[in-house]
This record gives structure tokens, sequence and C-alpha cells, in this order.
């Protein structure tokens, strides 16, 4: 391992013992993230990550927030799924719109800002820029941009604003039985199958064993517990993952575009705070289970905070997930459409 390994993952470790102590939101992820971006941005060095580890970590968050589902986990997201449905296309369709206005009032190409502005993961929109050939980098910052947003603002409002009810999240740890050690079988299994269908399944090392551990829990069997400290180090990796993935300098140079992809973030946001509100009033969901479940954020750290915020990371989990696939299965071809009937309306007039 080089020395430029050794370091990032070092600083990482830095910037999540950091977090811990201040006792600030997601330390692990966003402690690691804000020390190697101040870290490039200071110094000409440059970060590295390994794609084992990160593939790693995302396996072991799925197991993580699959011990989090219980028997009626599947039950209970049945009444949400109409009303967060809805809420979560009317987020879209905001998104949308506000790309097809800044693609008239610029001069940025109209696939590229209708693809930054969709509230996907940042790897999923990556590649579905480049199916579509979009301008890949611009795309990048802006969900970039979009991703800071959420992990800055979401996480801290979720555990110091809102009203939580801890002992949501203390019952999902009381749940958790002690298995036999023949079900590390399981996981290993989880892994494979996670791996086999990465090119079927948006985010597959994530959802795959999410699903698979959370069905077990469901039907009642009992899985051997993982330390916290394998799950920690899971959150470390991702960390490192974002941070290294996230330039600021690409970010400043993109310009006054930035601007523009800051107010949508904050938008969204709000959107998801607002959205998150009434679908709490219109269901009995807890109002930060609500807001987590909308919000425009990635679906481990949002299933992550919604564990420390006291939320049911069970429920989040589930409606970001489909969410996720929605946008993921979904939108490419959505944009497709879109882009193939702009052509036309421009061959004929």
């Amino acid at each position: 391992m080089s020395k430029n390994y050794i370091l990032t993952y070092l600083i990482a470790l830095i910037g999540g013992l950091l977090f811990a102590f201040l006792a600030l939101p997601l330390p692990w992820i966003l402690g690691p993230v804000t020390l190697l971006i101040l870290y490039k941005v200071k110094s000409d060095h440059q970060t590295q990550s390994s794609s084992l580890l990160r593939d790693l970590a995302f396996w072991l968050l799925g197991i993580q927030i699959g011990l989090t589902f219980q028997s009626e986990t599947w039950a209970n997201i049945g009444p949400y799924l109409l009303p967060y449905t809805l809420f979560s296309f009317a987020i879209m369709a905001t998104s949308l719109s506000f790309a097809f206005v800044l693609s008239k009032r610029s001069a940025m190409e109209a696939k590229t800002t209708l693809i930054g502005s969709v509230p996907g993961g940042l790897s999923a929109m990556i590649a579905v820029s480049e199916s579509l050939q979009g301008n890949t980098v611009l795309v990048t910052i802006f969900h970039t941009i979009r991703l800071l947003s959420v992990l800055f603002i979401i996480p801290f409002a979720a555990t110091h604003w809102l009203y939580t009810n801890k002992s949501a999240a203390a019952a999902v740890e009381t749940e958790a039985a002690t298995g036999s050690f023949w079900t590390l079988l399981i996981y290993f299994a989880s892994l494979v199958a996670g791996y086999v269908l990465r090119e079927k399944i948006p985010a597959s090392l994530i959802i795959v064993p999410m699903l698979l551990i959370g069905v077990c829990q469901t039907v009642g069997i009992a899985l051997l517990p993982l330390p916290d400290s394998v799950f920690i180090g899971a959150q470390l990796m991702i960390g490192v993952h974002l941070g290294h993935k996230i330039i600021l300098n690409d970010v400043i140079r993109a310009g006054r575009y930035c601007g523009y992809f800051l107010g949508l973030a904050l938008l969204l946001i709000s959107l998801s705070f607002l959205f998150g509100f009434v679908l709490s009033e219109w269901t009995d969901m807890a109002l930060t289970t609500a807001i987590l479940s909308l919000a425009p954020g990635g679906l481990i750290e949002m299933a992550l905070t919604a564990k420390d915020a006291g939320a049911d990371p069970a429920i989040v989990s589930s409606l970001q997930t489909i969410r996720l696939l929605t946008i993921v299965l979904f939108m490419p071809f959505l944009l497709e459409w879109m882009f193939n009937k702009q052509k036309w309306v421009n061959m004929k007039g």
C-alpha cells in the first residue's frame, strides 16, 4: 500500500475521531469527508481510495441497515407507499422543472442540466450521464453540490432540531437476538448475491444484503451479531470514498452554475421538510422518519442518520430504496424520451 493510501486513511481516522469527540452527526462519514476535502484544498497532494474496501463497506452497511428490520417492517410501509410516492414524484418534478427553465435561460445543454438536477445517487447519475452522452464532469459537480448540502444539513437538523423519540431506536437495538456461528454464511451469501447482481440492480452491494438480511430478521432467523467496530470501520471507508471523490476546486471552477444548483439543493431539502411534515400529519409516521425518507440524500447516510436521530431506520431505508430504484430504473427512459422529443420538435421547427 502506497504512502498516499496510508495518509488518506489516517486523515480519515483523525476526522472520524474528532467528529465523534465533538458529538457531531454521522461522525465516521462526515469527519473523513471534511478533513479530506480540507487536506486537498490546503495541499497539492492527492488522496487515494480502495475500491475493494469501498465495496466491502457498502456490503457491511447494507447488513447494518438490514439488521434494523423487524417482523412488522414490511407491513408498516404499506400505508405510506401512496403518499410517499406522490411526494417523491413532486420532488422529482420540481427538479426537472428547474432543469428545464435553467436550460432555456443559460448556455448549458438541456441534457446535462436534467441529469444534474435529478435527486439520485451520485454514482448512478454519473452512469446515466455516460449512457446518454451528457457532460459527465458537470453532472458530477452538480450532484456533489447536492450531496454536500444534504450531508451537512439534514443529519444536523435531524439530530438537533427535530423532535426525536429514542425509544424507537432503542427498541431496534434490543430486538437483536444472538444467532449461531453458521449464520455468518448468510452474510457471505449476501455479499456474493450483491456482487453477482451488480450489473442488474443499482447499488446492489447495499440493497441486496439489506433486503436479504431484512427478510431473515422478519422471518425470525437469529443472526450472529457483528461488533459495532465493524460498522464504524465501514462508515469510515465510505467517508474515505466520498472525501476522495469530492474535489472542491472542481465545484469552484464550475462558476455561477454552482449557485443555481446549490439553490436547487436547498429547495429540495426545504421540500423534504415540508412534505415530511405533511406526510407525518397524513399518516402516523413520525416526523423525523418522514423527513429522512423524503430527503434527497443517499440511502446509507439517511438510514444511519435515522438510527442516530431516534427515527425508524428500517422504514427510512425501505422508502429510500423505493425512491432510488424508481429514479435509476425509470428516469433514464424518461430523460431519453424527453431528449428524443426535443430533437423531433427542433427538426420540425
